[in-house]
């Protein structure tokens, strides 16, 4: 493994809140040092001069080929945007999980993946998913959680009207109390939930997760007055997490901008994204987006990324070893050129008429990402 002297860039770290200009060394795909003159064995020296040095990026929710046909290309689309960790959110289920053994053996990435509680995950979209509870194979489901347990996170639902039809709460009901039972949390999707948000949120337990935070589609987390419900924070206070994952159509500005000005915040930020949301303005595009566009909201520069790296990697259990810059941990490290570009981000694609648009800036763009110790993204001009 390459030795490779990154200096005179700004370090971030948001887990030991260290912010100043300093170098990094990285040796043996591991963080050698922070500070001090170059050493005379360093294979590779990058000049980071107008950048911020980050740990590397974790995206907590999007949809990896070839856990479903139309996920995007994990590698390709995480490196990047100095991403070097990746969950996907439910795409496979207990009968097709097996089909991704390749993929999760293999990949450079840091992977988890949630189990989606209905046999065949995500994989006859357009067709539904079933989530009938009569058809859960909790054998089926036991027994992958069993045999991954490292790698499978939980059991995810989407419990939107059109998913569930008149069987309302129950197939949440029933997840919850089969996760219960496995021992694991559940993430939950909540666009167009079949009942009240409050409803949903009494569900959930220490640990569950709540993702599409921001939706407008049917309740929502506001209250009547269009502040955070009291629901979403008391459910916050017992314990349940909450996830920004903006795909097309789950995010809006209405409900996001409440949340960010009223500190009711993420404690993960993903992009959902799949081959029909990859790269496309103004929406989720990437991670490195979903960062600008949550700064251009107002969420600090130190809270953004805590979402995007510490907060996840303390989630998925990689913490120890990764998801800050730490001397000893493994070198998964992103570097972003300081820009001031104006740039208008979207919550809705440009052809639906209910879209709404803020006037932002890009601030950051990702110019390097090194992971386990190794480059695996440098753009040309750095």
């Amino acid at each position: 493994m390459p030795v490779i002297f990154i200096k005179n860039g700004e370090l971030l770290d948001p887990e030991s809140g260290m912010k100043r200009e300093d170098s990094i060394l990285i040796r043996d795909g591991k963080i050698a040092a922070i500070g001090g003159p170059r050493p005379d064995d360093a294979q590779f020296t990058v000049d980071a001069a107008g950048c911020l040095i980050t740990p590397g990026l974790y995206d907590s929710h999007a949809h990896l080929y070839p856990c479903i046909k139309n996920g995007v290309p994990a590698e390709a689309f995480c490196f990047p945007s100095g991403v070097t960790g990746a969950v996907d959110a439910g795409s496979t289920g207990c009968a097709t999980h097996h089909f991704t053994e390749d993929f999760f053996a293999n990949s450079r990435l840091t992977v988890k993946c949630w189990l989606h509680v209905c046999s065949t995950g995500l994989s006859s979209l357009p067709v539904l998913e079933d989530v009938r509870p009569a058809h859960f194979d909790r054998k089926g489901i036991e027994k992958v959680i069993e045999k991954h347990p490292d790698r499978i996170m939980g059991l995810k639902l989407r419990t939107s009207k059109n998913v569930v039809g008149e069987l309302g709460y129950e197939p949440l009901r029933q997840t919850v109390k089969l996760a219960g039972e496995l021992g694991v949390p559940v993430m939950v999707h909540c666009t167009n939930p079949p009942g009240p948000m409050e409803e949903l949120l009494d569900l959930l337990r220490p640990g569950d997760v709540l993702t599409h935070m921001y939706q407008n589609t049917g309740f929502t987390i506001l209250d009547k007055t269009g502040h955070i419900s009291q629901a979403a924070r008391d459910a916050r206070k017992r314990g349940v997490l909450f996830e920004a994952a903006d795909a097309r159509f789950h995010f809006s500005f209405e409900v996001g901008q409440t949340g960010i000005d009223e500190e009711f915040w993420p404690d993960f930020i993903g992009t959902d994204s799949t081959m029909a949301s990859l790269f496309q303005k103004p929406t989720a595009f990437s991670m490195a987006m979903q960062v600008n566009k949550y700064i251009s909201m107002g969420l600090p520069l130190e809270e953004t990324f805590r979402r995007c790296t510490s907060n996840t990697a303390k989630f998925l259990g990689v913490f120890a070893e990764r998801g800050s810059l730490t001397v000893g941990k493994a070198a998964d490290i992103a570097v972003f050129r300081k820009v001031d570009k104006p740039e208008t981000f979207g919550d809705r694609p440009e052809i639906d008429p209910t879209q709404n648009l803020l006037e932002g800036r890009i601030t950051l763009a990702p110019v390097l990402t090194v992971k386990d110790g190794e480059f695996v993204y440098r753009d040309l001009m750095f």
